[in-house]
């Protein structure tokens, strides 16, 4: 496993551009937001006036260079969709697009949204049926591309494991996979005992990761708690929440996971700006020695 960074957590942190954060943090590993252009929503230089577009084959061979140059890897490309039940074939036309550039850029992972939310008050399998249905037709469309579709959990829906669990059944597919969000999961308000069974149910189909941490009291970390509760009070920086992180990386390496660890610490917005850098580049020294003692 290796250490990686969210794109938009280095211009949250205020870096010049993405390669200049990463250099700065020491980390070779990068997770890249893609808009419905096909340009990198995060990339930020203050030589480029507008977004760096990946919309053509050259650009993405000038793309690729600049990586090499900087000796960094893309852990995964990141899709905002939202699976609307009014609009999703634009959601499945600009998903397809993205695999297809993953591919050219040699990315194996395509990180997507569940259904974040719905105009109409559907059961949970239903709205599995739906976004397995979204899927599906992403994976036929795509049948030249080695690329793996990762569902994040994410949002009120997406984060209910019956849903994670029925989507998986009815895509019926090797390139579904998920991108854990090993926070999302106790900030849903699952108890904190039953993260790890949780984790330990999906490691197999997990392809990418967000790390997060939370902490709560000692009287309501046990307990069944609404989504969000006291959010974002409650994030907490990797080092100090209340997941064991240590545990839930073995998980993941015991069932065959050796990819990303990609930082997504939303704690410092309870920082003072002057702190923030700090806690990430500790968060980041955290996980490497998480690493070590595998």
């Amino acid at each position: 496993m290796y250490v990686a960074v969210r794109d938009a957590t280095l211009r949250y942190l205020g870096y010049k551009n993405v390669f200049s954060g990463l250099k700065d943090l020491g980390v070779k590993s990068c997770e890249f937001m893609i808009d419905e252009n096909l340009a990198l929503r995060h990339y930020v230089d203050a030589e480029a006036s507008r977004r760096i577009s990946l919309s053509s084959k050259t650009s993405c061979r000038n793309f690729i260079e600049k990586l090499e140059f900087e000796n960094i890897s893309i852990c995964a490309l990141l899709v905002n969709n939202r699976f609307t039940m009014d609009d999703f074939q634009a959601d499945v036309k600009r998903i397809i697009k993205v695999c297809r550039l993953a591919s050219d850029l040699n990315v194996k992972v395509v990180r997507i949204n569940p259904i974040m939310k719905s105009s109409r008050e559907l059961l949970i399998t239903e709205y599995a049926e739906f976004t397995a249905r979204c899927i599906r037709e992403v994976i036929s469309k795509t049948k030249e591309e080695d690329v793996y579709l990762a569902m994040e959990n994410h949002g009120l829906i997406g984060n209910d494991i019956d849903y994670i669990r029925k989507v998986i059944d009815l895509v019926n597919s090797e390139r579904m996979g998920l991108t854990l969000d090993i926070g999302n999961i106790y900030w849903f308000g699952y108890p904190l005992d039953q993260i790890y069974d949780i984790i330990e149910e999906f490691a197999i189909y997990v392809k990418h990761t967000h790390v997060k941490n939370l902490a709560f009291s000692k009287e309501k970390k046990h307990l069944r708690r609404k989504p969000g509760e006291g959010y974002p009070k409650t994030a907490a920086p990797l080092y100090i929440g209340d997941i064991d992180l240590y545990r839930v990386i073995k998980i993941l390496n015991g069932a065959g996971y050796n990819e990303d660890l990609t930082v997504e610490d939303e704690s410092i917005v309870n920082f003072p700006s002057r702190e923030q850098l700090n806690v990430i580049k500790k968060d980041i020294e955290y996980l490497r020695n998480l690493i070590y003692r595998l």
